[in-house]
């Protein structure tokens, strides 16, 4: 692929989460490269901050992006493996960060991976929406060289349209989680409340306990 300018990029690639906050079901952690062609497209699409858009919409439009991008990625991490993560991380004195770090930067790597191996080559934009930009920095240099990349790591990324998009794919994995865990458990998982999810012997299966505990009343 050629550049066609000085301020041509090659792709687009953006990554966030969902999950993050929620007791609720599992971390996913998304990213997703787009030609400018296709950041164009997606726009016309409706795609835009997820937290904007309702949940029906949020399923189509992953579906779209999933047809229409370079590449995508994602990292889903279970509640069962997120406790167990944040045991350990907490053990070494570490936090939520590190795992997000380590999150972002396996599903940008595996992006970038296979943009690599499709003969895509160049400069590319990477945009992340801020959460901790030295750990994340530090997790990404030991997979790809980020001298290949313009990297845009800022609060409130979702204005940048590959971030929008992985957004919305990591949103629609994260309630298809949701909704399938319900079935497994024949019941509704969204209608539980703090104390029913806590006392529940599965909870370990579908909650992040850290995060459970904090709403107990």
């Amino acid at each position: 692929m050629v550049l066609e300018g000085l301020n041509e990029y090659v792709a687009y690639i953006g990554s966030d989460e969902a999950g993050k906050g929620e007791w609720l079901g599992p971390l996913v952690v998304t990213a997703v490269a787009l030609s400018k062609q296709q950041r164009s497209y997606l726009v016309t699409q409706g795609v835009m901050d997820s937290k904007e858009l309702r949940l029906d919409v949020i399923a189509e439009l992953a579906k779209i992006i999933q047809k229409s991008c370079l590449s995508y990625h994602v990292v889903t991490i279970s509640p069962l493996s997120f406790n167990g993560l944040m045991k350990e991380v907490k053990g070494e004195g570490r936090s939520l960060n590190d795992i997000l770090a380590w999150g972002h930067s396996q599903a940008i790597g595996d992006v970038f991976e296979e943009l690599t191996r499709n003969g895509i080559s160049g400069k590319i934009k990477l945009s992340i929406d801020m959460f901790d930009r030295i750990k994340t920095e530090d997790r990404l240099k030991r997979i790809i060289d980020l001298r290949k990349f313009d990297l845009d790591h800022r609060p409130k990324a979702e204005s940048e349209t590959s971030v929008a998009a992985a957004s919305i794919v990591a949103r629609a994995v994260r309630e298809l989680w949701i909704d399938e865990k319900s079935k497994e458990l024949r019941l509704d998982l969204r209608r539980l409340s703090v104390n029913e999810a806590i006392s529940h012997s599965d909870a370990n299966s579908f909650a992040k306990l850290s995060f459970l505990k904090r709403r107990r009343p």
